[in-house]
């Protein structure tokens, strides 16, 4: 018989490791300038074209106003 979750017991949430920050895309210098969505996504679906100015941030990080994507430049 299967049980009902008040008699299951509590399981801690996992949470990501810390150093992981899955929803962050890394980009290089060769995909400056940055825009969002990047040249390579299907745009069928996207909202209009947006140039982020992430080599002017002094964290090198941007996010997109119309999604929220977040973007961290690298350097090679």
């Amino acid at each position: 018989m299967l049980k009902s979750r008040r008699d299951r017991p509590s399981q801690p949430a996992a949470s990501p490791p810390p150093a992981a920050e899955p929803n962050v895309r890394t980009v290089t210098r060769k995909d400056l300038p940055l825009s969002c969505p990047m040249p390579d996504a299907e745009v069928w679906n996207m909202h209009p074209r947006v140039y982020l100015p992430i080599e002017d941030d002094p964290n090198h990080e941007a996010i997109c106003p119309y999604c929220g994507a977040k973007y961290k430049l690298r350097d090679e």
